[in-house]
């Protein structure tokens, strides 16, 4: 609902625009932003060290998720020879497993998404910064995002520029690593 609200606030603004504007020409472009963020080093690294914490902590859950296995085929296989005041202690441990389980889920989701508010936030940012000077140093009119869109001819899709600036510009701001890993010219016996 909320895509078919700004695709017609779009389409209104555009059709507004191009009415008001005359003999003078409209430009705009349309940038796939999920495109870009694919193809951004920045994002793929975020991307990379997110997955890992994923992975981390589904491997701790399946580990205590294998251990009330465990313990639940104990309970089961000592109840056919025990009283059940005698398996009380292992469904104890059991539920403690259980809402350690959930707890560790709870937190690790939380601590991801945290995590991810930090990588990504500042990413969207450069993005949408560079999103607005090019804009204005290009005299564009409008430039919209692809998932705003239903239809737009191709020759308006301005992605391509914006992977290429936005890698171009995390170059330029990221510390040159040549110059640490060159090897010191000797002072000693030259051949």
């Amino acid at each position: 609902m909320k895509k078919l609200v700004l695709v017609i606030f779009s389409m209104a603004l555009f059709g507004l625009m191009a009415g008001s504007i005359g003999q003078e020409t409209f430009k705009f472009g349309i940038i796939d932003s999920n495109r870009v963020l694919l193809n951004y080093q920045k994002a793929i690294e975020a991307d990379k060290e997110l997955k890992a914490g994923e992975q981390k902590l589904k491997e701790n859950l399946d580990n205590i998720a294998a251990e009330i296995r465990t313990k639940q085929e104990k309970k089961t296989k000592t109840e056919l020879f025990v009283e059940e005041a005698e398996t009380a202690g292992l469904e104890k441990e059991i539920e403690d497993l259980k809402l350690n389980h959930q707890q560790m889920f709870e937190r690790g989701r939380q601590v991801l998404l945290e995590r991810n508010q930090e990588l990504m936030g500042p990413i969207f940012k450069e993005l949408e910064e560079l999103i607005i000077k090019v804009g204005k140093e290009e005299n564009y009119d409008l430039i919209i995002d692809r998932q705003a869109v239903l239809y737009f001819n191709e020759k308006h899709d301005i992605t391509d520029k914006f992977i290429k600036l936005i890698n171009a510009g995390a170059e330029k701001t990221e510390p040159k690593k040549e110059n640490a890993e060159k090897p010191q010219p000797s002072t000693g016996d030259a051949k």
